[in-house]
């Protein structure tokens, strides 16, 4: 009985149903009974049956009528990988796939991990059970603007700082990303640099514009302000005041010498601080 519970483990099937796995033989669930479940081999017309009180074996019968697929076994366990890491984190699934692939091929190249490598699935074979286990971390796509809902942790950086400055729909949906950190660097840069891009830019969206500036001798984008258009309303006027500038600069706390920046760009930055 021992030996039985430590030969025993769990895995993810496609379908996202639980497997069990014992002495390189899959099993699946032939019924349940509150913690009690009773396992049957995944391959047809097999007897062996397993059965488990809170997934401890209580009682194994490995009368199988076929080898055990130990090769299979290994490929699901580069599947569940790839899929642990796409729930895990937000690198592209491609590159994941790609770089779980390059684990086995740097390990020593024998005719084991050829034949491993061999029965891997294509990338266009598998990418829908990734790309089904991200959905489960990220929320689905929207298709307008007003179903764009930042809130939680999508309203923070990666450490839990607040990243989301403003959200507003006075002239079209904006949205405008910071850091207070970023905001001092901005204060402490000499030039401000800024720039609209329209290639990289959200389909939602009509351009991203960003603010640059030199954080020890290396330029970084510091703000990212999401807009709805370039006409009149989305750039600074001629009436924009210091005050303006100043107002800005009080209610993010940034440190006052900031508002003699005599900087259009940095007028234009703080305009949308402030409007929205």
């Amino acid at each position: 009985m021992a030996n039985a519970q430590l030969d025993i483990k769990f895995t993810t099937n496609r379908l996202g149903n639980q497997n069990l796995v014992h002495n390189n033989y899959k099993f699946q669930i032939k019924s349940r009974r509150g913690d009690r479940c009773y396992w049957k081999c995944s391959t047809r017309n097999c007897p062996a049956t397993v059965n488990t009180h809170n997934n401890i074996p209580t009682k194994v019968d490995a009368n199988h009528n076929h080898p055990s697929d130990r090769m299979q076994l290994r490929v699901d366990d580069v599947l569940q990988r790839m899929k642990s890491r796409c729930k895990d984190e937000l690198t592209a699934i491609p590159t994941i796939y790609e770089e779980e692939l390059v684990k086995l091929r740097d390990r020593e190249w024998n005719d084991d991990t050829h034949q491993l490598v061999e029965h891997i699935p294509t990338f266009y074979s598998c990418k829908d059970q990734l790309y089904n286990e991200r959905h489960k971390l990220i929320p689905a796509l929207p298709t307008t603007v007003e179903d764009i809902t930042v809130d939680g942790e999508w309203a923070q950086t990666t450490t839990g700082q607040p990243f989301l400055l403003a959200d507003d729909n006075t002239n079209g949906r904006m949205l405008v990303f910071s850091t207070q950190e970023n905001l001092y660097h901005l204060a402490a840069a000499d030039t401000i640099y800024c720039d609209g891009t329209f290639y990289v830019c959200p389909t939602l969206f009509y351009q991203l514009y960003t603010f640059h500036a030199k954080v020890d001798g290396t330029m970084f984008p510091l703000v990212y302000c999401f807009l709805p258009g370039k006409d009149q309303q989305m750039v600074p006027s001629e009436n924009f005041k210091v005050s303006d500038v100043k107002q800005c600069v009080d209610m993010y706390s940034i440190p006052l010498f900031l508002h003699e920046k005599n900087n259009d760009d940095f007028f234009c930055l703080c305009k949308f601080l402030k409007v929205l």
